[in-house]
């Protein structure tokens, strides 16, 4: 990927008049906490979305979300889903997914993302999709020293988003996944993207997050919306770290590189180093991210209390503890992983259903029973506890096994 062959924007095109934080309402942000949805397994699409857009009030203005299972014929190629500031932008760029120029290679022909009419109705970026896979192994060997496909493909989605911030982003590249974010609120996400259509496609993982990051970067509204994601790893999060200085200093230590510059990108990055790349368990995951008070490490045993000190005492670890309001979900792979801060600030709301075959999370319970009604299911609901993780693994064909963390015992949400 030499990137003397990759297309330069020159400064003039960045002075054009673009999307930025006013185009949201009350210049930006408003006040309130996000509105956050996942659910998993047997996926009721339209009855998660009805449900998520109770949360709308709370969430002012920028939606997006996220649709696991939705390309089945084209599972085995990364569908990238690329945001232009403009049709000018577009056309020197996108020679670089249609024409081999950054190093992938191009499945079938561009698809646009939204219809013409959506255009008319609303001041979006250009939206495209083109799905890609990666050289043979020599060439990827050559060019950046892996043969791994998912490292050499998120390699040029952190080059591409790297080099074009402002101007372009790759906002979605994982296999069968697809992100989807608007500036407005989410029922325009839905009418945007027209969600409806994958209503019938196999959708085993959904995450809905409403509201613009806390702090946005100066590249403008549309770099730092949830769902982040990042091929087949994705993360909606409600709060704002106090702990953000320091996760970026661990993150630096390690030389990740943050592509989106917020809190929330930091959980999705060190979560993935803790699980994807150290391999650690999700105990060990939980005793880095959430410490334990004194006296319940004296619940533990001499040796779980033995590998506590050893993964809270490295140095580099010691910057991913994670304090403030929050609470997320996070998809790693085929695990979704889901915290919530260690002093309860920030609620996170779990719902199962009586078959299991179906888990929910949420900021405000009243979702879980909203669920519940549309859906036609039965659900148990829990207010998840502070400070600890939950952990399932989902097959490709939407089948569930609980890994980690706290079980229903709550209350039940009847339809």
């Amino acid at each position: 990927m030499n990137s003397d062959n990759w297309p330069v924007i020159e400064a003039s095109a960045t002075d054009e008049e673009g999307i930025t934080r006013g185009d949201c309402g009350a210049n930006g942000v408003g006040p309130g906490a996000c509105g956050l949805f996942a659910s998993i397994g047997e996926v009721d699409l339209m009855a998660s979305l009805s449900a998520a857009k109770t949360m709308q009030a709370r969430g002012t203005f920028g939606a997006g979300v996220l649709l696991r299972g939705i390309y089945p014929k084209r599972k085995d190629y990364y569908a990238f889903h690329v945001l232009y500031r403009s049709r000018e932008v577009a056309k020197k760029l996108e020679p670089l997914f249609t024409e081999q120029q950054a190093g992938l290679r191009h499945f079938g022909e561009m698809e646009p993302l939204v219809t013409p009419e959506a255009y008319r109705a609303y001041d979006l970026p250009e939206m495209r999709r083109y799905f890609m896979i990666p050289p043979t192994a020599d060439e990827m060997l050559r060019r950046v020293h892996t043969t791994s496909a998912a490292a050499y493909v998120r390699k040029v989605v952190e080059k591409f988003n790297a080099r074009y911030m402002g101007d372009a982003r790759i906002f979605s590249s994982g296999k069968d996944l697809g992100v989807f974010l608007t500036a407005m609120e989410l029922s325009d996400t839905m009418e945007v993207f027209d969600l409806e259509q994958y209503a019938h496609k196999p959708v085993t993982a959904i995450m809905v997050h409403m509201r613009w990051p806390t702090s946005i970067v100066n590249s403008g509204v549309w770099w730092g919306a949830h769902p982040i994601s990042f091929l087949n790893n994705a993360i909606v999060h409600n709060g704002d770290l106090s702990s953000s200085s320091s996760n970026r200093q661990g993150l630096e230590a390690m030389n990740i590189k943050r592509s989106v510059g917020t809190d929330s990108e930091a959980i999705l990055l060190e979560i993935e180093d803790l699980m994807a790349h150290r391999g650690f368990t999700y105990q060990e995951a939980e005793w880095v991210i959430c410490r334990k008070y004194p006296k319940e490490r004296k619940t533990l045993s001499v040796e779980e209390n033995e590998v506590y000190l050893s993964v809270t005492s490295d140095p580099i670890l010691a910057r991913y503890k994670m304090s403030g309001p929050s609470s997320f979900v996070s998809l790693i792979g085929n695990k979704i992983i889901v915290g919530r801060d260690r002093d309860g600030l920030r609620q996170l709301w779990m719902g199962v259903s009586d078959d299991g075959k179906s888990v929910i999370w949420s900021s405000e319970e009243k979702v879980i029973y909203q669920s519940a009604w549309l859906s036609k299911r039965i659900y148990d609901a829990i207010n998840c506890e502070p400070g600890r993780l939950v952990a399932f693994e989902i097959g490709e064909d939407g089948s569930l096994t609980q890994a980690f963390g706290q079980t229903i015992t709550g209350a039940t949400a009847n339809h």
